[in-house]
C-alpha cells in the first residue's frame, strides 16, 4: 500500500475485497523501471494523492514503469505525456499503462531527452509535472521544467537526497517557483513547487 489510495500489484495478481476502494495499479515487475517500493516513487503517490487532476494535462518526465502516469489517470487526469530517453522504458510506460486500461487512451510517450522536447516547444502548459529522477538531472532541468508550467501550476520533483536538498530550493527560488511543500521518507525527499500566477520580479 501507499500513501492511503493507492495498492501496487504485480500484473498477474488481482486485488483481494478487503481492498476495493484502493486505486489499484498495475505493474509487470519484470522491467525494473520501478514497481512504487522505492521511497521517492512513495514520495510522489503520496503527494498526488492529495491533488485533483480532473480535467487537467499532466507531464510524466523520466516515465520508467509509467507508474506516475498511471497514476495521474487513475486521478482523472485528461492527458498525460510521458517522457523517457530509453525506449525500454517508453515500452514499459506503453505497457503497464495497457495493463491498467486496456487502452491507451490519452497517454502521449515521447522518446528523447525532455530538454530537447523543450527546446522544439513540444512540452508547454502543463497543470503538474512529475519528475521522480536524479536530482543532478533534475537540477539542470528546472529552468525548462518553469517554462513548461502554466501559470499557477505546480512541479512535484522526487529523487533528490537529503544532502542535495538545498541545492535544489535554491535552483527553484531561483526560477521563480515557489515552495509549497517538502515531504521526507528515510534520507529521500520530495519537493513541490508551483509557478506563481501572477511573477513578481525583484
Amino acid at each position: 500500500l501507499v500513501g492511503n489510495h493507492f495498492l501496487i500489484l504485480p500484473s498477474w495478481i488481482n486485488a483481494n475485497e478487503k481492498f476495493k476502494d484502493k486505486q489499484i495499479i498495475k505493474i509487470d515487475p519484470g522491467a525494473a523501471f520501478g514497481t512504487g517500493s522505492h521511497p521517492s516513487t512513495y514520495l510522489c503517490l503520496e503527494r498526488m494523492e492529495n491533488i485533483s487532476f480532473s480535467e487537467k494535462n499532466v507531464l510524466d518526465i523520466g516515465s520508467g514503469s509509467g507508474i506516475l502516469s498511471i497514476a495521474a489517470r487513475l486521478l482523472g487526469a485528461k492527458e498525460v505525456f510521458a517522457v523517457d530517453n530509453d525506449y525500454l522504458a517508453i515500452n514499459s510506460t506503453n505497457s503497464n499503462y495497457q495493463l491498467n486500461f486496456g487502452n491507451l487512451n490519452n497517454l502521449n510517450t515521447h522518446l528523447g531527452s525532455f530538454n530537447e522536447l523543450s527546446d522544439k516547444n513540444l512540452l508547454n502548459e502543463f497543470d503538474y509535472i512529475l519528475c521522480n529522477i536524479l536530482a543532478e538531472v533534475i537540477k539542470e532541468i528546472i529552468p525548462k521544467i518553469s517554462k513548461s508550467l502554466k501559470k499557477g501550476g505546480e512541479v512535484i520533483l522526487s529523487g533528490i537526497v537529503n544532502s542535495q536538498k538545498d541545492d535544489v530550493l535554491n535552483i527553484l527560488n531561483s526560477n521563480h517557483l515557489k515552495i509549497s511543500d517538502v515531504s521526507f521518507r528515510k534520507d529521500w525527499i520530495c519537493i513541490a513547487a508551483q509557478k506563481p500566477i501572477n511573477p513578481t520580479h525583484a
